[in-house]
This record gives structure tokens, sequence and C-alpha cells, in this order.
């Protein structure tokens, strides 16, 4: 027995022809390309705030920074952070947006 999503889908696929099916796919796999592009920024734009952090906690602990040097410090992580999360967020707004939108066109 079948879903009711596979049925939705099949009765979509028989409605479309196979150019229409191949762009489609397209489409969604260059979507999942941008998406996990902007995953990787983000994840490394965590990977070097939590470094900053452990550098800078690490540092003053031990006595190697002043206080001065521990507040550039976190505000340097921060804002590697924000660099790295406001492309990811653009970008996912972006293709939900595109998929929204290839949804309308489809149920056309």
């Amino acid at each position: 027995m079948q879903k009711k999503s596979e049925l939705h889908t099949s009765s979509i696929s028989k409605s479309l022809s196979s150019v229409e099916q191949s762009i489609i796919n397209l489409e969604v796999e260059k979507s999942r390309i941008n998406r996990e592009k902007s995953i990787l920024v983000m994840n490394k734009s965590l990977v070097l705030y939590f470094v900053f952090m452990f550098v800078a906690i690490l540092g003053f602990i031990n006595g190697y920074i002043n206080r001065t040097l521990l507040n550039v410090l976190i505000v340097m992580g921060l804002c590697v952070l924000i660099i790295g999360t406001v492309p990811y967020v653009k970008t996912m707004h972006e293709e939900e947006k595109r998929l929204n939108e290839l949804i309308v066109r489809i149920s056309r």
C-alpha cells in the first residue's frame, strides 16, 4: 500500500513530462548543493568561534593575555560567528522561497 505522499508524487509525475521532471530534479539538487555550501561555511565559523573562545580563556587563565586582549578575542569570535551565520540564514531563506515557488508551479 502506498503512502499518501507517494500517491501525490506519482500523480504529479504522471502529469509531467520527463524533461520537466529532470528540470525539477536539477533545481532540487541545486538547492541541496547551495544549502550544503552554506552549512559548511557556518560549521567552519562555529569551529573558529570555539577556537577563539578556547584560546582567549586558556590564555587569560594562564596569564598570557590581559583583559583587553581577552575582550578583543571574544568580540572577534562573535564577529566570526555572525559573519558565518548571516549567509546561512540568507541562503536558507532564498532556497525556501525557491522551493515554495517550485511547488506552486508544479501544483498548477
